[in-house]
């Protein structure tokens, strides 16, 4: 271990800042141009004039949601008319006079 090593100062850290140019008029021209496009139903562009991943699923899944909530309404009827047959046909066989049934099975 030599001196040089001993006392090592840190170096000092390199950045390649590049900085970029600002311009408000294009900013806005592209956000109006978005917002002309949405309206019309087309995807958002980004900067570089591509079309913006996701921008076309944004939205999509709204009718399903209401589809699933109608089934969900059928389900839950569905399980009611079955509930009240159900009840129907028990109050029926407790109501009723089985006295011929059970005569007929103990023979």
């Amino acid at each position: 271990m030599g001196v040089r090593s001993f006392f090592r100062l840190p170096q000092y850290n390199v950045f390649d800042f590049k900085p970029r140019y600002y311009d408000p008029e294009k900013e806005e021209r592209r956000e109006k141009l978005n917002e002309m496009r949405q309206a019309a139903g087309k995807p958002v562009l980004d900067e570089n004039g591509q079309v913006k991943p996701g921008s076309t699923i944004k939205g999509s899944f709204r009718p399903k949601m209401t589809r699933k909530a109608y089934r969900n309404r059928n389900s839950t009827i569905r399980l009611l008319v079955i509930a009240f047959i159900l009840f129907f046909v028990a109050y029926l066989i407790l109501a009723a006079d089985l006295s011929s049934v059970i005569k007929f099975f103990s023979k």
